[in-house]
């Protein structure tokens, strides 16, 4: 056996962190920013994309950067890889509601709160239109906090008007709200989105809309935590071969299956949320190291640590 091989094997017994989110709905005084850097700069906007950068580190699923990207309802974690990072405070079609008119009453801004090593990045969503209510006479107000250090996420709901939710959210029953990866085509992964009454939301794994508008004063906090990487393995399952080097193949599951793949940072490397058996996990580009497999299938959850040659 190659010792590198060796080596390979003996690192299995260390502790991998990936990055996993529970769910608070909190309740705090909501209050506009003041002193505030703006963002959308007064354009009267639709669909926009802005660049932000944050004067600290942030980390999304694994994924450490402190460049975003701003559009009009959630903003959007840079990446080198090809699975971007979403934070999808109020994920529906939102609208400056100066729109039709020389001024813009919707702007977008932010401020850094605290001292280093403690700082917040609050970013303000104010007076926002619905691109499909015609009058843009509902409107709603919100602000995403990025909380350095322990990398809280914070979703806070300023006062509403929203009295015909069919036509406000484009005929959901309310905006998408979570943090997930998503890449170009928009697949999600490690996606932690909220579901059921606004008042009274839970978790889910799919990009599912909440039931409502989130009533003034509202917070929904995401912490995160780590993900269990203790094995749990299946004898109905196997994983060919491991160590492995071109791919793997996973087969034994007899329902479709998602799964993702974490480096030793916990960053997500590849992820399909829908899988069969006899599924060929092409990892070519893989740099040699150990590597989590989590499975998740109707029936259980598995999680492997797996090697790169």
């Amino acid at each position: 056996m190659k010792k590198t091989t060796i080596i390979l094997l003996l690192l299995l017994s260390l502790s991998i962190q990936a990055q996993n989110y529970t769910f608070s709905n909190l309740t705090n005084t909501y209050s506009n920013l003041t002193g505030t850097t703006s963002i959308s700069n007064g354009e009267i906007w639709d669909d926009p994309e802005y660049d932000l950068v944050l004067p600290f580190s942030f980390t999304i699923n694994g994924n450490t950067n402190s460049n975003f990207k701003v559009y009009d309802s959630y903003i959007v974690q840079q990446t080198t890889g090809t699975i971007f990072q979403a934070v999808a405070s109020f994920a529906t079609d939102l609208i400056d509601r100066g729109d039709g008119g020389s001024t813009s009453l919707s702007p977008i801004s932010y401020k850094i709160d605290g001292v280093t090593g403690n700082r917040i990045a609050k970013i303000e969503f104010k007076n926002c239109g619905s691109f499909n209510d015609n009058s843009l006479a509902m409107f709603v107000n919100f602000q995403i906090w990025l909380y350095e250090g322990t990398n809280i996420i914070e979703y806070r709901y300023g006062p509403s008007l929203v009295t015909d939710s069919v036509s406000f959210y484009g005929g959901d029953s309310g905006a998408i709200i979570g943090v997930s990866g998503v890449d170009i085509n928009d697949n999600f992964s490690n996606a932690h989105f909220l579901t059921g009454q606004a008042s009274n939301p839970t978790l889910a794994t799919t990009d599912v809309t909440i039931t409502g508008t989130p009533a003034p004063n509202t917070v929904y906090r995401f912490t995160p935590t780590t993900l269990n990487t203790t094995e749990i393995s299946s004898s109905s399952v196997t994983l060919y071969p491991n160590p492995f080097n071109d791919f793997i193949l996973i087969e034994g599951l007899k329902s479709n299956f998602s799964y993702d793949i974490y480096n030793v940072s916990g960053k997500l490397i590849q992820s399909n949320q829908d899988a069969t058996s006899g599924t060929l996990i092409d990892t070519k580009s893989f740099e040699s190291g150990i590597y989590i497999l989590k499975i998740v299938s109707e029936n259980e959850t598995i999680i492997k640590k797996i090697i790169k040659m």
